[in-house]
This record gives C-alpha cells, structure tokens and sequence, in this order.
C-alpha cells in the first residue's frame, strides 16, 4: 500500500484518470524516498531532517526539498505555491501544495497534516 493510499482522499481527483493517477504514484514515490536510498539521482527524495530544532527552519527546509523535488522529478506538474497552513499546535506541521498539471491545466491541491499522517489530493 503506497503512502498515498494509506493517508489520502481523493475526492475529485480523477480516480479513473490513469494520467493523473501515474503523476500522484510519482508523487508517492518521490516524496516518500529518503534521499540517497532510493535512487542514484542527486536530490531526489527528502534528506534527514533532524538537524533542525527550530519548526520555523524544519518547516522553510521541508518545504524547499518538496519543491525540488516536484520540479525536477515529476515534470508533468508545475508547482504553484507551497505553504504551512496554520496551526497552534507546536507539534504539527502542515502543508498545503498548489500545482497544475501541465497537459490538462488542471489544478491540484495537496494538503499534509503530519500529525494526523493524512494527506489529501483533490482537483480544484
């Protein structure tokens, strides 16, 4: 069972669009290799994280790498904004992802809560 598949919603995300399912099993993978394990590419995956003890800096670090990441290993989308979603619980962290899918322009919206280990994709 992928990441994906454990912790996602998908409503209105186009279960019967293998295209758009083949960009989010990517997403799966990509976001789900710990960088250095998972492929011979420079970069691709997310790195260790606990260097950092400050969440502002954990959370600016996570972000750039989710970024990267999507723009260099996944180019059928185009990552509009990646941003924390508030929240006054000093251990949680979430992030919202806004991308289009280039072919279709159709838009994505990610959403991780990492506390709740949910993640949910949906077409906007």
């Amino acid at each position: 069972m992928t990441f994906f598949d454990r912790f996602s919603n998908r409503d209105g995300a186009g279960k019967g669009d293998a295209g758009l399912r083949s960009v989010i099993d990517n997403l799966n993978h990509i976001l789900n290799t710990r960088q250095g394990f998972g492929s011979f590419l420079k970069g691709y995956g997310i790195r260790d994280m606990n260097e950092y003890s400050s969440r502002d800096h954990l959370s600016a670090a996570v972000m750039e790498e989710v970024r990267f990441n999507i723009e260099q290993y996944e180019p059928r989308l185009e990552v509009m904004s990646i941003s924390i979603e508030n929240d006054d619980d000093p251990f949680r962290i979430s992030f919202r992802i806004e991308c289009n899918v280039k072919e279709t322009r159709e838009s994505l919206l990610m959403e991780f809560n990492s506390v709740n280990k949910n993640l949910n994709v949906k077409s906007v």
